[in-house]
Parts: C-alpha cells; sequence; structure tokens
C-alpha cells in the first residue's frame, strides 16, 4: 500500500494540517507496516480533534490507509486507561505460551484440549493479561496441579488455608476486598467463556496464593480500564 498524497483542499479553507501523513511529498511512497499506519491514523485523530483537519481531509487519509470504522475512532480512554495499556499492554490469545505434558513429552493435541486451550487464550485475553504476566499465571496453575494432583479432600482443605495465611501477609484487611474484586473479574470471564470458575475450584488451583495474587494484580487493572 502506498503512502497517500497531500489531501485536496475543500472549497472552504481549512487550517493547515501538521500531521505527517498530511505533508507527505507527492509521487509514489515506500509501502507502510500496520504499525506504522496505526500510529498514522492517531496523528490523524489528534489533527481533527484539535481542529487541523476537516473531517473530510481526515476520511481521506483513512481510506488511503486502509482503516476500518473501528480503527477510526477517536481514542476516548481515560488518561489512567492509557497508561495501563502502555505499561501492560493486554496480549492478544495467540501469544501466549502454554505447554501440555511434562518436558520433551508429545502431547496429542485433541479436539477437546483443542478447545480448552482455545477457551484459556480467550479468559487471559480477555482479562486483559500482557503476555508475560498470562504465561507467568499459566506456570503457576500448571505448578499447583502437579504439586496437588494426588492431595486427598482433607489435604486439600489445609492447603487452602496455608496459602489463605499466605495472602494475609500480603495483603492484611484488603485482602477480603481485593479478593471479591478478582471474583467479580472471574464471573465476568466466565459469562462469555464457561468452565473458568471450575477450573480454579479444582485441585487447590485458584488457593494458590501466586494464582491469588496473580488475578487480585489482573482485577485490578481490569476494572481500572473500565472506570
Amino acid at each position: 500500500m502506498n503512502a497517500p498524497n497531500t489531501p485536496t483542499a475543500p472549497n472552504t479553507p481549512a487550517p493547515a494540517a501538521t500531521t505527517p501523513l498530511a505533508s507527505s511529498p507527492q509521487g509514489p511512497q515506500a509501502e507502510i507496516s500496520e504499525a506504522e499506519a496505526a500510529k498514522m491514523s492517531e496523528w490523524v485523530k489528534q489533527d481533527v480533534a484539535a481542529g487541523k483537519l476537516t473531517p473530510e481531509q481526515a476520511t481521506k487519509m483513512f481510506d488511503e490507509l486502509g482503516r476500518t470504522p473501528e480503527q477510526r475512532e477517536p481514542d476516548r480512554r481515560s488518561d489512567e486507561q492509557k497508561q495501563l495499556d502502555q505499561h501492560f499492554p493486554a496480549a492478544k490469545p495467540e501469544e501466549f505460551l502454554i505447554r501440555y505434558g511434562g518436558p520433551g513429552e508429545d502431547v496429542v493435541m485433541t479436539p477437546e484440549l483443542k478447545q480448552f486451550d482455545t477457551t484459556a487464550r480467550a479468559w487471559l485475553s480477555g482479562a486483559g493479561l500482557p503476555r508475560e504476566l498470562g504465561n507467568s499465571l499459566v506456570n503457576a496453575i500448571a505448578k499447583t496441579a502437579q504439586n496437588t494432583k494426588d492431595m486427598t479432600p482433607d489435604q486439600l482443605e489445609s492447603y487452602g488455608m496455608v496459602e489463605y495465611e499466605k495472602l494475609q501477609k500480603v495483603y492484611g484487611e484488603a485482602l477480603d476486598d481485593k479478593l471479591r474484586a478478582a471474583g467479580r473479574m472471574v464471573e465476568a470471564l466466565e459469562a462469555k467463556q464457561p468452565g473458568l470458575k471450575n477450573l480454579l475450584r479444582s485441585k487447590g488451583l485458584g488457593d494458590n496464593a501466586m494464582v491469588a495474587s496473580l488475578l487480585i494484580g489482573q482485577s485490578e487493572r481490569y476494572w481500572a480500564r473500565r472506570r
């Protein structure tokens, strides 16, 4: 795709555009990447908001950049949401690393396992987890499952109490409120992709202090993005 030429000014005079896209020289340009197109789109939005571009000029630029209607929408995020997205960018489902089986084990991806994999990735992405934190949560769950797989119901109950005490030492009196917020996030994810609650309830996975801490931390960012 070629970079667009300078837009033709409408009959009604408009303030000069300062968008790099608008001031590009005439003639064929090198093909731009999706990242560059996205950046140019943000410049166009900023110039429209500042009154430096007319809607007609912006539409022509968006058309030449191949932007979808959704990609043309102005950025309505709060400053806090922008900061969260900058420092904790939500990963796409396919970006998470989920391994099945032990080291060197060749696990056959059955239809059931493929469905679980798709669902698990949807939970991670739906929660807005960055790739690194999502992978940490996956690893924490896998490690917990390995440690608790042979525990009896009584042992699991004792395990849960020990892990809860660990959380109390970290969060103190705020723990119950934080757990409730994390629970609401899980409920929201469950409504879109059922099965997460049953997974966390099985074999003490949701009781593990590391798993719970990761969910608590993400729930704070999850709800901050929705304020």
